[in-house]
């Protein structure tokens, strides 16, 4: 059994552990498919948040490096050197050839008394830095959320607009057939069957495309969420949002206190301000305790020393090294806190934007509504009129189309207004 096979058949089997867990996963996609259960499903599987995980377990690691220094370090070491060679003691004795062992065991330990704050200063770094990593786990879940509830919308659409399409061809279809009944009869000429076919042929391509972007919508969902399904699932309808917001200096309120990339960035700027006193520490001495218990000797039983000593360094000239990182690490929380107004002014500017795209949105429903009613009647009078013989096949088309634009008019103002909510919830921190 060579190496090289040993290689592939433990490749195969990650892959097929692999192929059994991701089978089990998409299990979990339910038959009907909820804006919330979407959201679920992507904050547990969508690899973003593997990502966010790690990079917060990594940093909670260096917060305890950092504390390491409270705690004493202690080492255990053995030894055993065997020395041989030739020995002359005098030239009138003859040479001879020695071996011999010496053993060594030892214990240390040394333990920081004080340094003056410099331990604390590397504590409180890393501790901000840890915190701001936990608010960017909850960023990158506010995001995952997002995409993964805003293509839920998009497919909602997508299969909203399938029907419209699907509508209007049998809408052509049914007027196909009345203009060649008419035509059977000579009520009317050829031009009018002629003209029905073009518009249903137009008609069937356009629920083509529909029914593409449909499927391309599902498939934006699952990456959203990051499971790819084995069966066949539907998604819910959603009902009717409240279209009541809450004042924009609300809105701003809970964005401050909320959104979790501005309580990241203070905790950074914490962290830089730690940094600096960190930095300038280095100008302060430090005191270190140590002991040690040894055992030497070249056979059993060996002989036992110890020493407690206790150390004080002070560094008196570094090159000005230390005073070059002070500035450094002054300069650098100079930057943190332009960073973080720059990302306030952002946030800000997003929530503004968002709350201004649902009240456009909310108002383009309630037009779009009208539209839409204006629209079936236009196409019902059009109806009777070709019925009664005194309308035209062109009055039938326009309207047909009319009715179809005004219908996809409202999906997009519903589309539009449930996924600004959705953003600007986003944008709050909600």
């Amino acid at each position: 059994m060579t190496i090289r096979f040993l290689m592939k058949t433990g490749a195969l089997a990650v892959f097929l552990l692999l192929y059994v867990v991701a089978a089990i996963a998409a299990d979990e996609f339910p038959d009907t498919l909820t804006l919330d259960k979407a959201a679920v499903l992507a904050v547990r599987y969508h690899p973003s948040m593997r990502v966010a995980d790690a990079t917060l377990a990594s940093s909670n690691a260096v917060v305890t490096q950092a504390y390491s220094s409270y705690y004493p370090v202690i080492a255990a070491s053995a030894g055993d050197t065997r020395t041989g060679g030739t020995s002359i003691l005098s030239p009138t004795i003859p040479a001879r050839t020695l071996w011999y062992d010496s053993y060594a065991v030892a214990f240390t330990l040394q333990q920081t008394v004080f340094d003056f704050g410099r331990t604390i200063s590397r504590v409180s770094v890393n501790s901000n830095l840890s915190d701001a990593s936990a608010y960017d786990v909850q960023s990158t879940r506010n995001t995952v959320v997002m995409n993964a509830q805003l293509a839920f919308l998009a497919l909602v659409a997508a299969e909203r607009i399938v029907t419209v399409n699907e509508q209007s061809v049998a809408q052509a279809q049914e007027h196909l057939d009345q203009s060649k009944a008419f035509f059977s009869v000579g009520r009317r000429p050829q031009y009018d069957v002629t003209s029905a076919e073009l518009v249903l042929a137009n008609a069937k391509v356009n629920l083509i495309k529909a029914k593409n972007q449909e499927r391309v919508a599902r498939l934006q969902l699952e990456s959203a969420i990051g499971l790819h399904p084995r069966k066949q699932y539907a998604v819910a309808v959603l009902p009717a949002s409240e279209k009541n917001l809450m004042p924009l200096d609300s809105a701003k309120a809970n964005t401050i206190a909320y959104r979790p990339e501005l309580q990241a960035a203070k905790m950074r700027i914490a962290s830089s301000d730690a940094q600096v006193s960190a930095a300038w520490t280095q100008h302060m001495p430090s005191i270190v305790a140590s002991g040690a218990y040894n055992w030497n000797g070249y056979a059993f039983p060996l002989l036992s020393k110890w020493n407690v000593g206790l150390m004080l360094s002070l560094p008196i000239f570094q090159g000005f090294n230390v005073s070059a990182q002070v500035e450094q690490a002054r300069a650098n929380a100079d930057a943190t806190r332009a960073s973080t107004d720059v990302l306030m002014e952002s946030v800000m500017l997003e929530v503004e934007q968002n709350y201004l795209a649902v009240n456009e949105a909310a108002e383009r429903i309630a037009a779009s509504s009208k539209l839409e009613d204006q629209a079936r009647e236009n196409l019902d009078l059009a109806e009777g009129r070709y019925t009664s013989g005194v309308g035209s096949p062109i009055e039938i088309t326009d309207a047909q189309v009319t009715l179809a634009n005004a219908q996809i008019t409202r999906i997009q103002a519903d589309y539009d207004y449930q996924s600004s909510l959705i953003r600007l919830r986003r944008a709050m921190g909600l």
